[in-house]
């Protein structure tokens, strides 16, 4: 998806709204009804025009979004997609690139909080053995090949 620097942040809001809208094969009013606002204040969403803090959360929740997420958008960042599974019990899709990106980060941070004697080299070694010891225990997918 492009992003230019210039480009509106109500805009851009407006468009992933509507791309999620079409994606979850939602008409507008659809939307407005799980969103609990009017028609008129949800056609200003798309419009890329302003609307309350608080508009912007209940659309989150019509669209599947974590909270903050309408906010996330505006300062140029992509939504939270998540699934509520039973009550206030969140579930968020994650890729598998993104855990091993995440596993790796989480490694290096506490690699670099306990120690400051491991080199760039064993810090990277280290985060390796933990990516294939997560693909051995069936946490990460085994890489083909």
């Amino acid at each position: 998806m492009p992003s230019p620097v210039d480009e509106n942040p109500l805009q851009r809001l407006a468009d992933v709204v509507r791309r999620r809208r079409v994606e979850l094969e939602l008409n507008k009013i659809d939307v407005a009804n799980g969103a609990e606002i009017t028609i008129r204040t949800y056609m200003k969403i798309e419009d890329a025009k302003p609307v309350r803090d608080v508009t912007y959360g209940k659309i989150e929740k019509a669209l599947g979004w974590a909270p903050g997420s309408s906010r996330e958008v505006l300062q140029g960042g992509q939504p939270a997609v998540v699934e509520y599974l039973t009550g206030d019990t969140v579930a968020s899709p994650v890729t598998e690139a993104e855990l091993e990106a995440d596993v790796a980060q989480a490694v290096t941070n506490a690699a670099v909080a306990v120690t400051d004697s491991l080199s760039a080299s064993e810090i990277r070694k280290l985060k390796q053995a933990v990516i294939e010891e997560l693909r051995r225990s069936g946490r990460l997918p085994k890489r083909d090949g």
